[in-house]
């Protein structure tokens, strides 16, 4: 728009400016253009789906985008609490593709002590066996997971074969992983055996996370989702009614809500371009100890009883933001310790990644003088972090409760919501994809289900929660009350979904590629060239000259000089235009007579935007990956940083 920080500052000094490009502000990207499925091929994304030994294959929905749009929002929170603590402005600054590796964190994790690229293996896991989609009687997928040690006694029960419990090659998350073939293949001839509707409400009674998938159908009329306001309609004057997803956080003491006017596009320009910055409400912050280098959380004392992926990912982006973080936990501890691969202290590495910058305290049992020890430290505390339990009498609830002071900010995590039907049973990243129609958006309909291999349900409700904190602990620095906010990892997916739900709410074409095709169309795979496949989108193309130059490089001209739809549609043919699926093969079959670099070379100097795909091991060592500094060593071992640079310093990395 015209207006960079440094200009915006010199109309009020008090902004909190961020932004945030495709690639970064720095390194040899820095200049490029960038849509979702750029950032899907080039940031290793696409390369964690896949059909087992197939090519890796983009996602039919922009996730990154809304994805990346949360945690833009959180960089501007931490903006405005820094200012409200300190009585200065600051300059956040981000990227997609930053933010786009905070979503994979955990496959990073592997990839960062491994150095090996992530295997694509269909709706399986790397972390955990059983963890996939199975085939039952009736034809249909059922899918099922296995996480946490304490779930493999029951589900061998739920499957009636109890020899499996002590058998030396499944004793242990590891021996799964290690024996995942011939585990699976004893789990698919049982499933096989009976129909999905049996095998849910078997293991429901055990409490093992399974779910069917989940079509746009089946979600839009799910009682569920519907009663807890995962979908939710809206009437604005100007569209008509639309489905959108429902907002993923609930506050206890400062509800959010969505029942407010629409605007309408352009309804505000006259008096925004009358008003301009000159009536900027330039308010005092009510801390004037000015001083923008300060972390936004320092002081800040936060307590963690999380397991698994969101809240401990939810305590680092705390902890890398300056908050002293005591993670707590209690007998074996978190059971992501036992998640696949292990260092070689025999901890799971992704429990190393999302776990640093925490001081770290066990206990073998909670007794009394315990209990008084851990109510201590929650009294204490700004921010204490928890997994939902529907169990009254849990431990750890009643301890937070009765030690809990007025000011106290407490994040809930769940995996479908405290309320409804499956308010009580176990979740998974696995059956929040089913449930949320991410297993339609891969593979095709007549082959297996194809998971999406980032943590994205996890991401998700890592980045609503601590988005969530934030909002809290800024409305308490005005009124000076704590508060507890709820995030569930369905309602978080259902909200960065709200484009597709818009999107077939009643559509006036069925056009692609688009999220009215999301569940039908044929995988992407982007174009192959001679030696690898790259994304172009010619969006921003601005001339039909540069067009036809790049038609030339790549020896198309007298061929597609015989179709004028093709040359008077130009950059609608290729990438996200709405002609792409009819000339995909012209392209690709132009495309693989030159080298990926050589293609890439012809797109972006005649104004298109291409990039590779890359595997998330080559990635780490590309210079702009390099350039923006996202990975930092410490004792020999590799970790991402916050997503975010401000006027403050990172912390220093420590375990």
């Amino acid at each position: 728009i015209g207006i960079g920080y440094s200009k915006a500052r010199s109309l009020n000094s008090g902004v909190v400016y961020a932004s945030s490009s495709g690639w970064g502000n720095t390194g040899p990207m820095c200049k490029m253009s960038a849509v979702d499925s750029h950032l899907q091929a080039f940031s290793g994304f696409a390369a964690l789906n896949g059909v087992e030994g197939g090519p890796p294959e983009m996602l039919r929905y922009t996730h990154i985008d809304p994805s990346g749009g949360a945690l833009l929002a959180a960089g501007v929170l931490l903006g405005l609490v820094s200012k409200q603590r300190y009585g200065e402005g600051q300059h956040v600054i981000t990227s997609h593709l930053s933010m786009t590796l905070l979503m994979q964190s955990t496959r990073l994790a592997e990839v960062l002590y491994t150095n090996k690229a992530i295997p694509r293996l269909g709706s399986g896991c790397t972390a955990s066996v059983p963890n996939r989609c199975f085939v039952t009687q009736d034809g249909k997928y059922i899918a099922i997971t296995v996480q946490k040690a304490s779930q493999w006694v029951p589900f061998c029960k739920a499957i009636d074969m109890q020899v499996l419990e002590s058998d030396s090659h499944f004793i242990d998350n590891s021996s799964r992983v290690a024996n995942r073939d011939l585990l699976d293949g004893i789990i698919e001839k049982k499933i096989k055996s009976l129909p999905l509707r049996w095998w849910l409400l078997r293991f429901a009674s055990f409490n093992i996370p399974s779910s069917q998938l989940m079509d746009s159908t089946d979600i839009l009329s799910n009682t569920h989702i519907r009663d807890n306001h995962y979908i939710v309609t809206r009437d604005p004057p100007h569209t008509g009614k639309i489905t959108m997803g429902g907002l993923p956080w609930m506050f206890s003491e400062t509800p959010a809500s969505l029942d407010i006017a629409t605007s309408i596009p352009g309804a505000d320009t006259s008096v925004l371009k009358a008003l301009g910055f000159k009536t900027i409400n330039k308010e005092q912050s009510i801390n004037t100890d000015k001083d923008s280098t300060k972390l936004p959380l320092s002081g800040i004392k936060v307590i963690e009883f999380c397991h698994g992926y969101a809240g401990p990912q939810v305590g680092l982006l705390l902890a890398e933001s300056g908050a002293s973080v005591t993670k707590i936990e209690v007998g074996d501890g978190d059971w992501s310790r036992a998640l696949s691969p292990s260092s070689s202290s025999n901890i799971s590495v992704i429990y190393d990644a999302l776990n640093r910058n925490k001081i770290k305290l066990q206990y073998d049992k909670i007794d009394n003088n315990i209990s008084a020890e851990i109510g201590a430290k929650i009294a204490d505390a700004d921010i204490v972090l928890s997994d939902w339990n529907p169990k009254t009498e849990d431990t750890i609830a009643s301890i937070i409760n009765k030690y809990r002071a007025s000011k106290l900010i407490e994040l809930i995590l769940s995996y479908y919501g405290e309320q409804g039907d499956l308010g009580s049973q176990e979740g998974s990243e696995l059956t929040i994809q089913a449930m949320t129609g991410y297993l339609r958006s891969l593979g095709n309909l007549t082959g297996p289900p194809v998971r999406v291999g980032a943590d994205i349900a996890e991401s998700a409700a890592s980045s609503m929660g601590f988005l969530g904190v934030l909002s809290a602990l800024y409305s308490r620095s005005i009124t000076n009350k704590g508060q507890s906010v709820s995030v569930s990892r369905l309602g978080a997916i259902m909200s960065l979904r709200s484009l597709q739900w818009a999107a077939i709410s009643k559509p006036d074409e069925w056009l692609g590629p688009s999220y009215c095709l999301a569940e039908t169309d044929p995988p992407r795979y982007g174009y192959k060239t001679a030696d690898g496949n790259i994304f172009v989108s010619m969006m921003n193309l601005r001339n039909t000259d540069s067009f036809l130059q790049m038609l030339k490089e790549l020896g198309m001209t007298e061929e597609s000089e015989r179709d004028p739809v093709f040359l008077a549609e130009g950059k609608n043919t290729i990438g996200m235009g709405y002609l792409t699926g009819k000339y995909h093969a012209f392209w690709e079959k132009h495309l693989q007579r030159f080298s990926v670099k050589e293609a890439l070379g012809i797109f972006n100097r005649n104004g298109a935007t291409a990039v590779e795909f890359s595997e998330l091991n080559d990635l780490v060592n590309h210079p702009q990956i390099i350039a923006l500094g996202l990975i930092e060593e410490h004792n020999g071992k590799r970790f991402i940083r916050a997503p975010w640079v401000g006027h403050w310093k990172k912390p220093d990395v420590f375990q």
